[in-house]
């Protein structure tokens, strides 16, 4: 699945945070409970392993990064 080392790669944090942005799509769909739930926990992890590693993801279409470094 991937290549472990010290450090997370920028690339793969940046598809990490796309995945991120797939999820928002789900609110506008049918969902049982305990998928929107399964769903959300999936979603919270995916964000935490792009803030663990300093970045937040970028909302703003303007700007075409898909992460912005946070302030250390």
């Amino acid at each position: 699945m991937s290549n472990l080392v010290d450090k997370t790669d920028y690339k793969a944090l940046s598809v990490l945070a796309q995945m991120v942005k797939q999820y928002e799509r789900l609110h506008y769909l049918d969902m049982t409970a305990s998928d929107d739930f399964d769903a959300t926990q999936a979603r919270n992890l995916l964000q935490g392993i792009v803030e663990a590693n300093g970045y937040k993801i970028n909302y703003d279409r303007n700007i075409k990064k898909p992460l912005v470094k946070t302030k250390s």
